[in-house]
């Protein structure tokens, strides 16, 4: 199977708030400052980690040693994550 990479998308304020993140999204218009995004731990965690172009198997392997679960639910989240975070349009997948 090839391997995936991801790198977050620039134009967000972000704000660090516990353990979550927000990102608000720069933008000319006020309509868009209204798309405030909030980022549980896990997501904050493979936000910051996408700050560069960053291979799913990496993001697998940080999950699974920062947070001590097994491979199946690490790349089940990390899959859930994406595929949110894609459609919110704040990471994007590349070659």
């Amino acid at each position: 199977m090839k391997e995936r990479y991801f790198i977050r998308k620039d134009g967000f304020v972000e704000k660090k708030i516990g353990d979550e993140l927000i990102l608000v999204p720069l933008a000319d218009s006020v309509a868009k400052m209204n798309e405030v995004i909030t980022l549980n731990e896990i997501g904050a965690f493979i936000y910051e980690k996408v700050r560069t172009k960053t291979a799913f198997s990496v993001l697998k392997q940080e999950i699974i040693n920062t947070y001590d679960v097994n491979a199946d639910i690490a790349e089940k989240d990390l899959n859930d994550f994406i595929r949110k975070a894609i459609e919110k349009d704040i990471i994007i997948e590349r070659n």
